[in-house]
């Protein structure tokens, strides 16, 4: 009985001899890794994520992304970039024609009246005005906007059902020298059910900063002339321009009667924003957006998208980019009604996210990513941003660069390790050992309890 005894509290024991600790993270634990430059004058810094991380890491999160210093992992936060909201409204844009005899190809000499704030007030053509005069060109009063707008909308009316026209806009302060802003396509046309209008200039960081805009207008000898203008401002500001990834597609062996290709992007990007072009000059067809995080899922309709490539009067139009809710997703679907043809182009545009981490412990301080089934960290580094960030005048986190990419673990990283739970089978087989020797030792009691009393020796 007493060997029993020792031999249940041995295996009932066993399971707490297993139990240890975790091993702390290490750089070479991951698939790749970068090193860090940094100044060493401020506590914190940032680095704006290259391409390299979304396609090494696995999680989309990207939790399993860590920053090291000398001895071992230091705090750090993961930020995405945030629009800033404006509230500029739109405004309309005061224009005037400007007249030249048929034939010519520029304005004729015209007089302006102006008034004290720099406002045009009137505009008169020099000389009587003559029934043979078509507009070349408008002018536009911007001297009233306190901000540069970045995007024109123009509205036309007496056109037909196919129009189109190539423009140039100019900027001046004083109505004598010009210097040229933009070049561009505006068009409004009807094809296949379908209705094209392409209304708007984008003038970007391009140099509007002029009070006066000036519009040729080709169309104006076919009687077409503008009935609106208005000048905008982008809803939103960014610290930082967009990353586009062009994809080339590959045929869906698996599509039926229809047309169908396969996109990958090899990464876990953030991607908002799509664009589609197509191979062949004057060609148009909608396609259905599909994508999925894995090749083992069911494709998820996106969007659908009417794409374009037409070549109207010498005029080269195509379409532009579709807004999307942001998703991570590595593989993409295009899929279309038309049969045959070429791949078109996908274009995935994203905003990279901005890492930050702390400044503590000794240097060098590097990036390691990639390790299938690592959790995310957790730290308290945003609700210290949150607290000092305020009050620190833009000071507080200071840019670090990040160097070329190294392999660490590599590949083997990336693949979930399956090892078995031997701390579980180790607990299972210590219970139901001590369930067995409990069991040996109820029955001997039990035999021993049926054994007849000995008699008396005489």
């Amino acid at each position: 009985m007493k060997h029993l005894l020792v031999l249940f509290a041995l295996l009932t024991a066993a399971p707490c001899f297993a139990a240890d600790e975790a091993q702390p993270l290490r750089r070479e634990d991951f698939a790749y890794g970068m090193e860090l430059t940094i100044s060493g004058k401020n506590a914190m810094y940032s680095l704006t994520l290259p391409a390299a991380i979304y396609k090494g890491c696995t999680r989309p999160d990207l939790g399993d992304l860590r920053v090291f210093n000398a001895h071992g992992p230091v705090p750090h936060l993961l930020r995405q970039p945030q629009p800033e909201q404006t509230a500029k409204p739109a405004q309309d844009l005061p224009f005037f024609p400007l007249s030249a005899p048929a034939g010519a190809s520029r304005a004729a000499d015209f007089g302006i009246a102006i008034g004290s704030n720099g406002t045009l007030i009137a505009i008169s053509a020099g000389g009587a005005e003559k029934p043979t005069q078509t507009v070349t060109a408008y002018l536009l009063d911007v001297s009233s906007l306190q901000h540069r707008p970045d995007w024109l909308d123009f509205a036309w009316q007496g056109q037909g059902e196919q129009f189109s026209v190539s423009v140039q806009l100019d900027s001046s302060d004083d109505l004598n020298r010009w210097q040229h802003v933009a070049s561009a396509a505006l068009a409004e046309l009807s094809f296949g059910g379908h209705k094209l209008l392409r209304n708007r200039i984008e003038l970007g960081h391009n140099n509007a900063a002029g009070k006066y805009l000036r519009l040729s207008w080709p169309s104006g000898k076919d009687g077409v002339s503008l009935s609106a203008v208005k000048a905008g401002y982008e809803s939103e500001t960014r610290t930082q321009p967009r990353t586009v990834l062009t994809l080339a597609g590959q045929p869906d062996a698996a599509a039926a009667g229809r047309a169908a290709w396969l996109y990958t992007t090899d990464g876990v990007f953030p991607v908002d924003q799509l664009n589609i072009r197509l191979p062949e000059q004057n060609s148009l067809a909608e396609f259905a957006v599909s994508s999925r995080a894995d090749e083992k899922e069911q494709w998820q309709r996106r969007t659908s998208l009417l794409a374009w490539r037409l070549t109207v009067n010498s005029v080269n139009l195509e379409n532009g980019t579709l807004h999307l809710a942001p998703t991570a997703d590595r593989f993409w679907r295009l899929e279309t009604e038309a049969s045959g043809g070429a791949a078109p182009l996908l274009e995935l545009g994203w905003l990279p996210g901005q890492f930050v981490f702390m400044a503590q412990g000794e240097r060098p301080y590097s990036l390691a990513y990639g390790r299938a089934g690592l959790e995310p960290a957790r730290s308290q580094v945003g609700q210290l941003l949150r607290a000092v960030e305020p009050v620190s005048g833009g000071s507080l986190i200071e840019a670090a660069k990040a160097g070329a990419q190294t392999v660490l673990a590599g590949s083997s990283a990336l693949v979930p390790k399956t090892e078995l739970p031997w701390r579980v089978w180790l607990l299972w087989a210590g219970l139901i050992a001590g369930v067995l020797v409990v069991g040996a030792m109820a029955l001997k009691l039990f035999r021993e309890m049926k054994l007849p009393p000995s008699s008396p020796s005489p």
